[in-house]
């Protein structure tokens, strides 16, 4: 797993890139906790929804653990080095889509960690995975960690809130952006690798584009019908656009909820095109 960390004495609010380019999917966090090293791991925002062949359901598996470990006098680098050896080094990118966000926070008069959280998703991206999940499962479900059982929870599904919007922007990393039109829809998948099998590369194969044939197809499909009719004049006058899915998984209780600290969205530069548009001229 690839990690960004940082101390955080202040608040942050952080976005990652990743793959460098100028459309793509992004990630945000925001944390407002003094004292704190940030650790985020995620292959999300890389292709690993193409590498998702299953012949099988098999839900989302969910963390999420705040512990109290003030008695152990550990560190947060001790105490990530047992993280890592526990979960991290089993959900591997070749297996798994994850994202996973993990905070320590220390007291900064010894430097011994106070207390951890995890915040996590995951999904098997094959059959092999699903079988080895099941093991690791048996294995660790429960495991004592630093004095908290590791829960690993299945969700029921998940509900993706869709925000969708189109203008301009004079930098395409940081606001002021000049919304001409924005939408809302939502839809119910029953598992993130759903959502990412059929959302996710949708939107990287049809949403960042200027092409009509594929971007007016995808905004019906996501956006309500017969959108693009309304899109066709809002994209031939915008220099950016964005996509915003944001997930909420479903759990066992009725109204129990989880969402992740990890939240990406679909970022679409124009500008890089002929006529630094949203749309081809016709």
């Amino acid at each position: 797993m690839k990690a960004n960390h940082l101390v955080l004495p202040l608040v942050l609010i952080s976005s990652i890139s990743f793959g460098g380019d100028n459309h793509a999917l992004k990630s945000t966090y925001t944390a407002q906790t003094p004292f704190t090293l940030i650790k985020t791991y995620s292959n999300e925002a890389t292709d690993s929804f193409k590498l998702m062949h299953r012949s099988m359901e098999y839900p989302t598996q969910i963390i999420r653990i705040i512990a109290d470990v003030k008695s152990r006098q550990l560190t947060c680098d001790q105490v990530n080095a047992e993280i890592e050896n526990v979960l991290l080094n089993h959900i591997t990118k070749d297996q798994f889509a994850y994202s996973t966000f993990i905070s320590c926070s220390f007291d900064p008069q010894t430097e011994y960690a106070t207390k951890y959280e995890i915040n996590s998703h995951f999904d098997p991206l094959n059959d092999t995975a699903i079988t080895y999940l099941k093991s690791y499962l048996e294995a660790y479900n429960g495991f004592d960690l630093m004095g908290t059982k590791l829960k690993i929870e299945s969700a029921k599904g998940v509900i993706v809130s869709i925000d969708t919007a189109a203008g301009t922007k004079k930098n395409p990393e940081n606001p002021p952006f000049v919304q001409y039109r924005q939408d809302h829809s939502h839809f119910f998948f029953k598992s993130n690798y759903e959502l990412s099998n059929t959302l996710f590369a949708d939107a990287n194969e049809n949403f960042l584009t200027n092409d009509p044939q594929k971007i007016f197809p995808f905004l019906n499909r996501w956006v309500f019908d017969h959108a693009s009719v309304l899109y066709k004049a809002v994209l031939r006058d915008s220099n950016y656009a964005e996509l915003n899915p944001e997930r909420v998984f479903l759990m066992d209780n009725k109204g129990d909820i989880f969402v992740s600290k990890l939240r990406f969205y679909f970022s679409h530069d124009c500008r890089e095109y002929d006529n630094h548009r949203c749309l081809k001229d016709s």
